[in-house]
């Protein structure tokens, strides 16, 4: 069991990723689409469930959401992680503000928590958008290749931090949290697969 801080979309940058989702799925690899519980997202840090303390880190990153305005991100290729899960995702483009929201919310509960991934250190961290997971070698490939069929890069906002449990059952949410209610303005693209 593990608990895992998310950063979430604006609802067209998460249907297009839900399409892409379910292209994956319908050319009948595993896709994320499957994981219950799952909402596209970019995933900032993992804990042991152990050492941390929900109710200290969820009051902190409360108030900090509440400081934080939405803010623009690109995301512009699609690659693989290849180790015991074999993941294929979407690449994120580490913008200034990314890896600044990142460090930010690392630190907002590092006397609270320890990290149980060290994949999502500073200075280690892949900003990504997991399409798809535990593939052999040639699905992993297969899904690769659906990357053509893709309308990148996608351009989009980051709305929300969320904090979520992960357990045998699934992805329960702990809490989710908008950033400030202004939004950026101008953020538009044509985020449909082809």
């Amino acid at each position: 069991m593990s608990y895992v801080f998310v950063l979430t979309f604006d609802p067209e940058t998460e249907r297009t990723i839900r399409e892409i989702w379910q292209r994956i799925s319908e050319k009948g690899y595993p896709s994320a689409l499957d994981a219950d519980g799952y909402r596209p997202h970019i995933t900032l840090g993992v804990y042991d469930t152990t050492s941390f303390d929900l109710s200290t880190c969820r009051y902190a990153v409360r108030a900090y959401a509440r400081s934080v305005k939405p803010f623009p991100i690109q995301i512009p290729h699609i690659g693989a992680f290849v180790d015991v899960r074999n993941v294929v995702f979407l690449g994120v483009t580490p913008s200034r503000e990314l890896l600044k929201r990142h460090r930010d919310i690392l630190k907002l509960c590092r006397h609270h928590a320890s990290v149980l991934s060290p994949y999502y250190l500073p200075d280690r961290w892949t900003p990504h958008i997991t399409l798809s997971f535990d593939l052999t070698q040639d699905q992993s490939l297969g899904v690769l290749s659906l990357g053509w069929e893709m309308a990148l890069p996608i351009h989009g906002e980051v709305r929300s931090v969320q904090l979520i449990e992960l357990d045998a059952a699934g992805a329960h949410n702990h809490l989710d949290y908008d950033f400030m209610a202004s939004s950026i303005q101008g953020v538009s693209s044509p985020n449909r697969p082809r």
